[in-house]
Formats: structure tokens, sequence, C-alpha cells
């Protein structure tokens, strides 16, 4: 069976590299990271996903808002925003992507797995 894929959209390379530390740790999967909303939006059009993790402030024109709105425009891929800034946000804006969540930065190991046991059990 093939690994399951995930797209990490985070501008800050650190906090991508341990969210994937995080999420190897439930299992075998294959990651894709990348720090913009074009790109995060590139990279979905071009490969099927089963779960993407989507900062909300990213480099680039778009944010992730954005981004998402873009991506589920073509696909239903599970997707949960990751962010420090969720108080600032609109939560109308937020839903408009439907995401299948939204994480609050600091993203401890537990909830974290919690996620992943979600998307693919």
């Amino acid at each position: 069976m093939p690994n399951k894929k995930i797209l990490i959209v985070e501008d800050e390379y650190i906090t991508a590299l341990d969210l994937k530390i995080q999420i190897t740790m439930e299992g075998n999967f294959d990651f894709d990271i990348v720090d913009s909303g074009e790109e995060a939006v590139k990279k979905a059009q071009n490969k099927e996903y089963d779960l993407i993790l989507m900062d909300i402030k990213l480099k680039g024109k778009i944010d992730g808002i954005e981004a998402a709105r873009k991506i589920r425009e073509k696909s239903d891929t599970a997707l949960v925003y990751v962010s420090g800034n969720l108080d600032l946000l609109d939560p109308d804006k937020l839903e408009r992507a439907k995401p299948l969540g939204v994480m609050k930065k600091p993203i401890s190991e537990h909830e974290l797995r919690n996620l992943v046991k979600k998307v693919f059990s």
C-alpha cells in the first residue's frame, strides 16, 4: 500500500520540520513542504494529497486562507489550518474553505497525533 501524502504549507521551515517529525512518529508518510500560498496551490493542482496542513501567514502574495480557497475549487482533500494568528481572523473567512479543523500554534504532540489518527483511520 502506498504511503499517505501530506502537504505542509508553513513559512517557518523549523516549524514545518517539527510537524513532519511528529507526524512521522505515527507512521510512514510522503511529505512535501512549501512556504507560500502560490506554491501550495501549484502543488495541490499537480499532486493528490491525503492531508494539507495550512498556515495562514505565508510568504508570497496570497495567504493560507486564499490558497485553501483556490485548492478547494478543485479538491476535497482534508485541510487543517495551523496558525498562531487565529484570534485575529474572521471565523467566517476561515470556514469558507471548509477545513477539517483549525489548530492553534504551538501544537501539542497529542493534538497532532489525534489529528493524524482521525484523518487516516
